[in-house]
């Protein structure tokens, strides 16, 4: 319910896409362009049996009203109904009380997912929740202004204009992985709306970068314990 609520700041539909190992819900901004994701594995459910990727739009207030309706319920169920007409996600709460169940028949609509590639996890750096928080706030950033990333064995920095932050791994301030120490990586991100990514930096101690195999920008963001996270992905167009 979290991320229905946080992807609704941005967009008014979004995808949900089933595979058999993960449930993902994916809502794309238009200015400046992104897409935010939350990523949940199969270990996230008690049962969990997808046999093929399925993915479908959906009205991002109708599945939020949803949750929240079921919200009291010690358990949820999602079916998918495939009709010749109309394809329905049903969310059926449970309780184990005699309270009456809950149901609710959301419609869904052809997927507009964009294949932005898959994350290239053989490379990354993190930084501190409260490093990105400075980058947020110290930064001159306007609305459509990205910020280029570049990263090295021994440091990150985020620049745009002529003002730079820059975080080392000697100092503690960055976490390197996968760099050897020729090797540089430049990725471009966009922070805005401000608002939506200061509230990730409240979600975890720490946040991670990465490229994705079609070289667009990424971050991801712990949620949820260890089988859940934000992913989010910057288009280099």
């Amino acid at each position: 319910m979290d991320a229905t609520s946080r992807f609704s700041q941005i967009a008014k539909e979004a995808d949900i896409k089933f595979t058999p190992l993960d449930f993902w819900v994916i809502a794309s901004n238009r200015s400046p362009r992104f897409v935010a994701a939350i990523q949940m594995s199969h270990h996230c459910f008690i049962h969990y049996n997808v046999d093929d990727d399925h993915t479908s739009r959906i009205s991002l207030e109708s599945f939020h009203d949803a949750l929240l309706d079921g919200g009291a319920s010690s358990s949820m169920t999602i079916h998918l109904l495939q009709n010749i007409n109309q394809n329905q996600m049903m969310l059926r709460f449970e309780s184990s009380s005699h309270v009456p169940q809950v149901r609710h028949e959301l419609t869904l609509t052809p997927s507009q997912e964009e294949d932005l590639g898959e994350v290239d996890y053989a490379k990354c750096f993190s930084i501190d929740s409260r490093e990105l928080r400075r980058v947020i706030t110290e930064l001159p950033i306007f609305h459509e202004d990205s910020i280029c990333v570049t990263a090295t064995s021994s440091q990150v920095k985020f620049s745009i204009a002529s003002e730079a932050i820059i975080l080392t791994k000697e100092g503690g301030e960055c976490s390197i992985v996968g760099y050897k120490e020729e090797d540089e990586t430049e990725i471009r991100i966009n922070l805005n709306p401000m608002l939506f990514f200061l509230n990730f930096t409240h979600d975890a101690i720490s946040l991670w970068f990465y490229k994705t195999t079609t070289s667009h920008g990424a971050m991801t963001v712990p949620a949820y314990g260890l089988y859940a996270q934000y992913v989010i992905l910057f288009p280099n167009n």
